[in-house]
């Protein structure tokens, strides 16, 4: 009997064990194998004599039981509960070297579970009169972005995530003016819904554009400018974290994100009134100071289609250590039908405000069409502003519709999942809300059209009305034109 329960219990474990798990005879001792094999002898014998027939006039034997049904071992999104691949068996880490093979020595190669996808950004602009925020006085095609997403789900708890942006062709394009950067990449550890740890390049949760800037998730060609100086998207920073989910009711939820993260770094002009906040943002390898910042946003969905939410972002902004710089900001969104109504507003509160005079030296600065970010070399005594407080905000209603005629005479073209968006946008920012002469407060209504044939690509066409200096004695300028776009998730 004690032999019969030793067959049994091997078998089982034989056949629940993953398919692709390779138990090595170096596991067991040679006592162990030897008995091993015996009982799997053992219990062969007694299959193949329940299979004979039966002799004339015998009872009958059943057919044996179908094997029980092996679970997939290919996971689904957030399920990586697979088998464990072997290090000296599947492949060799550490010091295992392989010879020429070494180079294919690594996890993934053996078992591949990363997917990549990404979208596609192509503009074409103009806007006269020297040219506005984002929208250059010369037409041209630009090739604004191709950003690659990565993302693997290592364990069933343990996830990697990472988006690495190439502007503009990237810095090795014809004119070599282009940018690659990681848009983020971070390590999440889950434990469950409401507690979730997150570490690296973290997409700073300020607002509710930085969290969704994709441009196939945006109807519009052109961001916000709120979204471009007083929050600086893109804006990521490394750090670490928690994040999660709770669900008060059947229908409402809370979600929050918390990180402690390196904070600005504005010296030597970096942060000042001609471009926000979107010059200062520090540095990715260090901390310019050493006194960490803290970032947080809020949101609360009472129902579907409904979302308000507050954040905060607040730390140092000088290598002294001695003043705050602290962002608010407050949005929500509203969804009835066809009508989307969204909105943001963002304030900045800064010490050590006033007249400042820069040192020469290598900094980080904006290029002039405040798209890509350089190390350049500062003349020294040139004099700017840190403004003390910083405003903008904007209001947004889309009107989502699809003519049935369409649909009808051209189904190819104009399928179930195709619609035509409807934008209306108001917008203004401020970078020095205390100077009544400051030159680069801006304001903007834009008009916009687009179409989308599935859901994750978009063609847009808007035209925008663009005030630059609204409140300078001087005068405003305008600047208005067209913005054209092309974006899809692939």
């Amino acid at each position: 009997m004690r032999r019969f329960f030793l067959i049994t219990g091997a078998m089982i474990v034989l056949m629940i064990m993953p398919q692709a798990t390779v138990w090595a005879e170096e596991e067991f001792t040679p006592a162990q194998m030897k008995q091993i094999r015996k009982m799997f002898e053992e219990w062969s014998k007694q299959q193949r004599q329940k299979q004979r027939p039966p002799a004339a006039g015998g009872p009958a034997i059943a057919a044996p039981s179908p094997p029980p049904k092996m679970r997939s071992t290919i996971p689904t999104m957030g399920d990586t509960t697979k088998q464990s691949i072997r290090y000296g068996q599947e492949f060799s880490g550490g010091s295992g070297l392989q010879g020429g093979r070494t180079i294919y020595a690594r996890p993934f190669v053996k078992a591949p579970k990363t997917i990549l996808g990404g979208y596609i950004d192509f503009t074409l602009t103009k806007c006269n009169n020297g040219g506005a925020r984002d929208c250059d006085k010369v037409s041209g095609f630009d090739q604004e972005r191709f950003v690659p997403f990565f993302y693997s789900q290592v364990t069933d708890r343990l996830s990697v995530a990472a988006e690495l942006e190439v502007e503009h062709g990237g810095p090795q394009g014809n004119q070599s003016d282009g940018d690659i950067k990681m848009e983020f990449a971070t390590m999440d550890y889950r434990f469950n819904d409401a507690f979730n740890l997150r570490g690296g390049i973290v997409l700073v949760p300020m607002g509710r554009f930085n969290l969704i800037h994709d441009s196939p998730l945006n109807d519009l060609p052109l961001r916000p400018m709120v979204s471009r100086s007083i929050l600086p998207s893109t804006f990521a920073e490394s750090g670490i974290g928690f994040f999660g989910t709770f669900y008060p009711t059947a229908l409402s939820k809370i979600d929050y994100e918390l990180y402690v993260v390196n904070g600005f770094n504005g010296d030597n002009g970096q942060f000042r009134d001609g471009n926000g906040t979107r010059g200062s943002r520090g540095s990715l390898k260090k901390d310019n100071n050493e006194n960490k910042a803290i970032v947080s946003r809020v949101s609360f969905s009472p129902m579907l289609g409904v979302e308000v939410a507050g954040s905060v972002h607040h730390g140092k902004w000088d290598k002294d250590d001695k003043y705050d710089l602290t962002l608010f900001a407050v949005d929500g969104a509203l969804q009835r039908g066809p009508f989307e109504l969204m909105g943001e507003a963002a304030w900045a509160n800064a010490e050590g405000s006033g007249l400042y005079e820069t040192v020469a030296g290598t900094v980080s600065r904006q290029d002039g069409d405040d798209s890509n970010r350089r190390q350049v070399q500062q003349a020294g005594g040139e004099f700017y502003v840190v403004p003390e407080n910083m405003f903008g905000y904007y209001v947004q209603l889309n009107y989502h519709f699809m003519p049935e005629g369409l649909t009808r005479a051209l189904p190819s073209y104009f399928g179930q999942d195709s619609t035509f968006t409807g934008i209306l946008r108001w917008g203004k920012a401020d970078t020095n809300t205390d100077s009544d002469i400051n030159p680069n407060d801006e304001e903007r209504l834009t008009l916009g059209l687009n179409f989308r044939p599935v859901e994750d690509s978009v063609i847009k066409f808007a035209y925008t009305w663009n005030r630059k200096g609204v409140n300078n004695p001087a005068g405003a300028t305008n600047h208005n034109g067209f913005q054209f776009n092309l974006s899809s998730y692939f």
